[in-house]
C-alpha cells in the first residue's frame, strides 16, 4: 500500500475528531494487502467521436460486495479526465469500472469487465483504462423516480402523491412501474380500482416499518385497526384524491423516457468524491451522525433497536444495543458540544444519549408510551440546541405535541400544536425542529400542517401558517441570524423564513419540482444549504445570496436520502441511502467530499459559533 493511502490513518488531537480520510482506500479486505504494490488508476473518458465527456461519474466497484465494502467515485474534468489513486494490485482484478453521464451509455470497457481486463497500459506508477460512451436519446435506464411525474399535470393533488408515496419509498419505484405496467389496457374505473386496492395495502404495510418486536406489528394487532384511515398517514380523502389521480394520469409504459435534465448546472469536478460503505441489508440505518469525540461513523439502526458503528475507512461494523426492556426504534441522531449523541426513538417513549468514546448509554423513558419522539431540535450550528436552563426540545410525532426534556433529572412536560381537529396526529405529523441562537424559541414542521414558533420561556406559540396540504415541511434548518429553511417535500420547494422578523424572506423552486426534497441543513463554512432529496438520486446546494442551486448526482438509482451530517474537521458530508430493508434500493452511508477545500476557521465559521 503507497503512502499516501497509509498516512490517511485518523488522528485525534485533544480527543477532537480530526480524520482525513485517504483517497486511495477501497475496502476493508484491500487494507489487509499489507505490502502489496498500488498504482494510481487513470484514464480519459470521451464519447464515440473522440471528444471528452465532461463530469461523469467513475466509479471503482467491487465484482462482489459485501458487508463493510467500500466503493470510490471520482469525477472527469473538463478534458475528460478521472484518477483513481493508490490502488493495489490485487483489486485490478476483483474491482470494475461503472461510468454513468446522464445521456450517454458506457460501451468500452464493458460493464462488469475487471479493470485488469480492461488496461491499455500499466507501470509502476500508473494503470490506465480509457473509457468510450456514446449518447443516447432515451433515458428511461438512467433518470431517477422524479423523471417520471414531468408529464403528469402540476396539481395540489399531485403534490400530495408526491408528499404520500414517497414518504416511505421512491416513487415510482421499478416495483411500482411494474404494478403501473400490469394496468396497461384497463379502462380508468379499472385502474382506480387497482391504485385504491394499492393504497389500502400499502396502509397496512406501513405498520411493518418499525423495529424488531415493535408495538406497531401487524401480528399483535387486528386488521381493523391498522387498516383504520383515521391511524394512518393518508386518510380517506387521501385514498380516494391520490387513486383518481393516478388513475387518470400514471403511465403504463416505462420502456422510453427523453427530455429529464438535472435543471441547474453540476457542482462536481475532479477533486469531487463520494465514497459508499455497504451496511446490512436486514437492517434499517435510518441515519448517521458524527462526533468529535470519536473516529467513526454511527447510524441509527431503526429494524435492531441499535446503534450501529462504523469505521470510515475499512467499513469495519458493530452494533450498540439500546439497554431498554422493549422495542425502541431508534430514528434519528444529532451529536451536542461535548462529543454526545442524542437518539430520539419512536417506541416506548424512550430517547437516549451515547458517549461514543466510553461507549455507553443514558436513557430517558418518561414521555409517553406512544408520543413517537421524532426530531431533537438542534441549533444553527447544527447540533444539540439547549434553551435557556439547559433543557432539549423534541418533536412528538403521535401525538402533535413538543416535548422538553431536563438532561440533568430526566423530567418531562408536553405541549399541543395546532392541527386540524379532525384528522388524528399521526396524520399531521409533526416533524423537523430546530432552535434559535439564544434558546428561547423552538421553531417546527408537520408534514400535513404548517410551521411554527413556540417560545421556550413564557411556554406559548409565537407564530403559525398552515400550508396547503401536499406541501410537505419536512426537516428544516436554521442560520446564525435564524433564518429557518424548510423543504417542501410535495412541493418540491424551499420555502425560507426570517424567525426574527416572522416574515417570509423567499419561497425557491428546486432544480427538480419532483425530487422530493427531505432535509435542509446550514453549512456556515460555505454559506450554503444542503439538500437531501429521496426521490431524485441527488443532493443540492442552494446559496441563499444568489439563490442559485447546484446539482451533485449520486452514484446509485433508488438513492433514497434522509438526513446529511457534517465532518467538522473538514467540511465533508455524509448522508445515507435509508431505503426500507426489503429489496427497494440500496442500503450504504455515502460520503460527498465537494473538493473545494472550505475554510473551516473563515469569520462566517467564527460568526456562526
Amino acid at each position: 500500500m503507497n503512502s499516501t493511502s497509509t498516512e490517511a490513518a485518523v488522528s485525534r488531537a485533544r480527543g477532537r475528531r480530526a480524520a482525513v480520510i485517504g483517497a486511495g482506500l477501497i475496502g476493508m479486505t484491500l487494507l489487509s494487502a499489507g505490502p502489496a504494490r498500488a498504482a494510481d488508476l487513470i484514464g480519459t473518458v470521451t464519447d464515440v467521436d473522440g471528444k471528452p465527456v465532461a463530469s461523469a461519474m467513475v466509479t471503482l466497484e467491487a465484482s462482489s460486495p459485501d458487508l463493510g465494502t467500500v466503493t470510490e467515485t471520482r469525477f472527469t474534468n473538463d478534458k475528460g479526465e478521472y484518477r483513481h489513486a493508490g490502488i493495489p494490485d490485487d483489486a485490478m482484478a476483483t474491482h470494475y469500472l461503472r461510468v454513468y453521464r446522464l445521456g450517454y451509455q458506457q460501451m468500452v470497457p464493458p460493464p462488469g469487465h475487471a479493470v485488469l481486463e480492461s488496461m491499455a497500459s500499466q507501470d509502476g506508477e500508473h494503470a490506465r483504462v480509457d473509457v468510450q460512451m456514446r449518447a443516447i436519446t432515451n433515458l428511461a435506464q438512467q433518470a431517477p423516480a422524479s423523471a417520471w411525474f414531468a408529464a403528469m399535470p402540476d396539481t395540489q393533488v399531485k403534490e400530495n402523491v408526491v408528499l404520500q408515496c414517497v414518504g416511505c419509498h421512491q416513487f415510482p419505484s421499478p416495483k411500482v412501474r411494474g404494478y403501473g405496467a400490469a394496468l396497461d389496457g384497463l379502462d380508468e374505473q379499472g385502474k382506480l380500482a387497482s391504485w385504491r386496492a394499492m393504497i389500502q395495502y400499502m396502509r397496512v404495510k406501513f405498520f411493518e416499518i418499525g423495529p424488531d418486536d415493535s408495538l406497531f406489528d401487524p401480528a399483535h394487532m387486528s386488521y381493523d385497526v391498522i387498516s383504520d384511515s383515521y391511524a394512518s398517514l393518508f386518510d380517506e380523502t387521501d385514498e380516494k384524491e391520490i387513486s383518481e389521480y393516478l388513475a387518470a394520469h400514471f403511465p403504463t409504459r416505462f420502456d422510453h423516457l427523453q427530455n429529464f435534465e438535472y435543471g441547474a448546472p453540476l457542482g462536481v469536478g475532479p477533486d469531487t468524491r463520494i465514497r459508499e460503505i455497504q451496511l446490512p441489508d436486514s437492517s434499517f440505518v435510518r441515519e448517521i451522525a458524527l462526533s468529535e469525540k470519536s473516529q467513526f461513523l454511527w447510524g441509527a439502526d431503526l429494524q435492531k433497536n441499535a446503534l450501529l458503528r462504523v469505521h470510515p475507512e475499512t467499513g469495519e461494523q458493530k452494533a450498540y444495543p439500546v439497554p431498554f426492556d422493549g422495542p425502541t426504534g431508534p430514528h434519528t441522531l444529532i451529536d451536542d458540544p461535548d462529543g454526545g449523541i442524542w437518539v430520539t426513538m419512536i417506541e416506548n417513549g424512550v430517547v437516549a444519549k451515547f458517549d461514543p468514546a466510553a461507549e455507553e448509554w443514558k436513557v430517558y423513558d418518561k414521555f409517553g408510551k406512544f408520543d413517537m419522539a421524532h426530531d431533537l431540535a438542534p441549533n444553527h450550528r447544527f447540533q444539540t440546541g439547549y434553551d435557556t436552563e439547559q433543557q432539549v426540545w423534541l418533536t412528538m410525532i403521535g401525538t402533535n405535541k413538543l416535548g422538553r426534556l431536563d438532561p440533568a433529572t430526566g423530567n418531562t412536560e408536553l405541549h399541543e400544536l395546532p392541527g386540524d381537529d379532525t384528522k388524528s396526529a399521526l396524520r399531521t405529523a409533526l416533524y423537523g425542529a430546530v432552535m434559535n441562537r439564544d434558546g428561547t424559541e423552538v421553531w417546527f414542521s408537520q408534514l400535513s400542517g404548517g410551521i411554527g414558533g413556540f417560545n421556550t420561556v413564557d411556554k406559548e406559540l409565537v407564530h403559525f401558517e398552515m400550508f396547503p396540504q401536499g406541501d410537505g415541511p419536512r426537516r428544516i434548518a436554521i442560520d446564525g441570524n435564524d433564518v429557518i429553511y424548510v423543504p417542501l417535500f410535495g412541493a418540491g420547494e424551499l420555502y425560507v423564513f426570517d424567525t426574527r422578523a416572522k416574515k417570509e424572506v423567499a419561497r425557491v423552486a428546486l432544480p427538480d419540482r419532483n425530487s422530493a426534497p427531505y432535509s435542509a441543513v446550514w453549512d456556515p463554512w460555505r454559506e450554503v444549504v444542503w439538500i437531501g432529496t429521496s426521490n431524485g438520486d441527488v443532493i443540492y446546494s442552494y446559496e441563499p445570496e444568489s439563490k442559485a442551486f447546484k446539482v451533485f448526482p449520486l452514484p446509485r438509482r433508488m438513492a433514497y436520502l434522509r438526513m446529511i451530517a457534517f465532518d467538522r474537521s473538514n467540511g465533508d458530508l455524509w448522508t445515507t441511502y435509508s431505503n426500507i430493508p426489503t429489496g427497494s434500493g440500496p442500503s450504504q452511508f455515502v460520503l460527498l467530499s465537494p473538493g473545494d477545500n472550505p475554510d473551516m476557521g473563515s469569520p462566517a465559521v467564527a460568526q456562526a459559533r
